[in-house]
């Protein structure tokens, strides 16, 4: 007879990845309820199953070395104890997370399609949403834009770019996971520039600049490896891409009003970097580290820090965030916390590139690179991903990328040289 807690964690297996992009996707309160609920059922299944080999992991290990330096150095010399507190405690939930998706969730090619499936309908869905809006000026639900130049899509705040962005390239997997026996190998590799013209297409009319910046970032290093992997049809994949260029470049002649606010502002801002709002608020962030610069103020305490120091006294701008990771964790948690994180972030790339490199699976490494970089990347500007919706999409992305590189993924289709 089966245990009742054995069938509780068969249905959650079953279940959870089909669920699993719309439960990270659509409420902020839901997605950190999901982190945390998977990662206590992770624990259990650990314990009852008797396998805590995942604690062996470097990667695992840096991440507890960066929580114990956050709890036992850095929460009790916080500018304001209770507000650092619960964000101290709470941040191992993120590579649990991570973790549970590596080596539990994920661990069957099975699970993997399931969830693929679900984030690409979940995607679709979104892009339709989005699409609509951009085009009647009101979404599905009545939700209108939040400015002539921002949509909001489904989620009522001006994010989808900088959420969508987290799980595009996750969605490309489905390409070689799939396999599409049915259609034939041009049209499969097709697939991938297909993709990336939607998504850059979907990025563009969002007018979120470093989404925009960051998800064409990604499509260069994917559409090298493609290139390389695909010797046989260079030539073809040449003319792919030439005819997306111009098709994009008719999009953006469609919107001179979205051109200048996702692509000739971008030049604008490069140009005077320091007066831009991202060069004033990156300067803000690092004036507050210069106050503690080893440790930092304390984990979660950069607003209260930018508020006192009146970073923005003479500016219409507030301290919310340094919407940069690197000089949000300088601030916070200082010189110290920053190297341990990079340290971590070392070990996740270690842990899932260099079993691909070594099976010399090009793209997928490529796929697994971008998928990480395009939020770990230090330029990256946006959205903390320690923020709790976003952070859950981040973290998405490590397990997934974990995952694949313990179980061999289908090789991309290579085609025979004559």
């Amino acid at each position: 007879m089966t245990h009742p807690q054995s069938r509780v964690l068969h249905h959650a297996e079953t279940i959870i990845p089909w669920l699993l992009p719309a439960l990270l996707l659509f409420s902020r309160a839901l997605a950190d309820t999901t982190v945390v609920f998977i990662g206590l059922l992770f624990l259990y299944h650990s314990y009852q199953g008797k396998n805590w080999d995942w604690l062996n992991q470097a990667w695992f290990r840096l991440a507890l070395l960066f929580w114990a330096y956050i709890v036992l150095v850095n929460l009790p010399l916080s500018v304001s104890f209770d507000e650092s507190l619960k964000y101290a405690l709470t941040f191992i939930r993120w590579p649990l997370f991570a973790a549970a998706l590596a080596y539990w969730l994920f661990v069957s090619p099975q699970r993997q399609k399931q969830f693929l499936l679900s984030l690409v309908v979940v995607t679709v869905f979104v892009v339709a949403d989005t699409a609509w809006q951009y085009f009647y000026y009101v979404d599905w639900f009545g939700i209108e834009r939040f400015t002539e130049v921002r949509l909001t899509g489904p989620f009522r705040n001006p994010v989808p770019g900088t959420l969508m962005l987290r799980v595009w390239f996750i969605a490309l997997f489905a390409i070689q996971l799939w396999q599409l026996r049915h259609l034939s190998p041009w049209f499969k590799v097709q697939m991938y520039p297909l993709g990336l013209l939607l998504g850059l297409a979907f990025m563009f009319i969002t007018g979120e600049r470093m989404a925009l910046i960051l998800f064409f970032a990604g499509s260069v290093m994917i559409s090298s490896a493609l290139f390389i992997h695909y010797r046989e049809y260079r030539s073809r994949l040449l003319m792919t891409f030439l005819a997306i260029g111009v098709v994009f470049y008719l999009i953006m002649l469609s919107s001179p009003d979205m051109t200048a606010r996702s692509v000739t502002s971008i030049t604008d801002k490069l140009a005077a970097f320091w007066q831009s709002d991202y060069g004033q608020v990156f300067s803000a962030a690092w004036q507050a580290w210069q106050q503690n610069l080893w440790v930092g103020s304390g984990i979660h305490t950069y607003q209260l820090t930018c508020e006192q120091l009146g970073l923005f006294a003479d500016s219409t701008m507030q301290c919310t965030h340094p919407h940069n990771l690197y000089l949000q964790l300088g601030a916070e948690t200082g010189l110290i916390g920053v190297g341990l994180f990079i340290l971590l972030l070392v070990g996740i790339y270690l842990a899932a590139l260099m079993r691909l490199i070594q099976r010399q699976a090009w793209l997928t490494a490529t796929q697994s690179f971008v998928v990480l970089t395009v939020s770990f990347w230090p330029l990256t500007g946006g959205i903390s991903v320690l923020n709790n919706w976003v952070g859950a999409l981040v973290w998405l992305g490590v397990g997934w990328v974990l995952a694949v590189s313990v179980i061999p993924q289908p090789k991309p289709f290579q085609p025979k040289v004559d």
